[in-house]
């Protein structure tokens, strides 16, 4: 569980807390699975035929071992993104587990664009360039890993999703124990 962190308050803006369920983010997920999938791998097929697919057997252990692997990489790309956005320092950041996931969290309030590209790096980074370089070069494999790490981020994307209408010029403060963030808008006085 993340340790207990005051609210940091930022002068002019007033914060809304935003967060999602773990739980709903998981059953998203394995929609999302299925039907990306199914949509990829029809793709994947038709392109490269079942001669990748039968070379698959000695493939399972890279497998299991470049997919956790690939999740402390998720937290680390969404922690560095932030701290290269920020220019603040590792201290800033923590990680952990919350049921039903591993997170990062980052301490500092920050603009929402810079909140957003650091929230989606990951999918960027982890899952949808595996995916492209697998229809390159015909590689299962990669093809296998691009969908488990676009699905791994449907948590980042439901939360970017719930702050999309908020204005550009908020701040974005990282939820310390929840799956989540805080959104700062400024005040009617400032």
């Amino acid at each position: 569980m993340k340790k207990h962190e005051e609210l940091p308050i930022v002068e002019g803006y007033e914060p809304q807390k935003k967060t999602i369920s773990m739980l709903v983010a998981n059953l998203l997920a394995i929609g999302m699975f299925v039907v990306i999938g199914a949509v990829l791998g029809i793709a994947f097929y038709s392109i490269h035929g079942s001669r990748e697919l039968d070379s698959w057997n000695g493939m399972l252990l890279w497998f299991v071992l470049l997919m956790v692997l690939g999740i402390a990489v998720h937290e680390l790309i969404h922690g560095i993104t932030w701290l290269i956005l920020t220019h603040n320092s590792f201290r800033h950041l923590s990680f952990g587990f919350l049921p039903g996931g591993v997170y990062c969290h980052i301490d500092v309030p920050m603009p929402k664009r810079q909140y957003v590209i650091g929230a989606l790096m990951p999918l960027l980074l982890l899952g949808i360039v595996p995916t492209i370089l697998a229809f390159c070069i015909g590689s299962f494999l990669w093809l296998l890993l691009g969908i488990v790490f676009i699905v791994s981020a449907a948590g980042d994307i439901m939360i970017v999703w719930a702050i999309r209408k908020d204005p550009s010029d908020a701040l974005v403060y990282d939820h310390p124990s929840e799956a989540g963030c805080y959104v700062y808008r400024k005040t009617a006085q400032s």
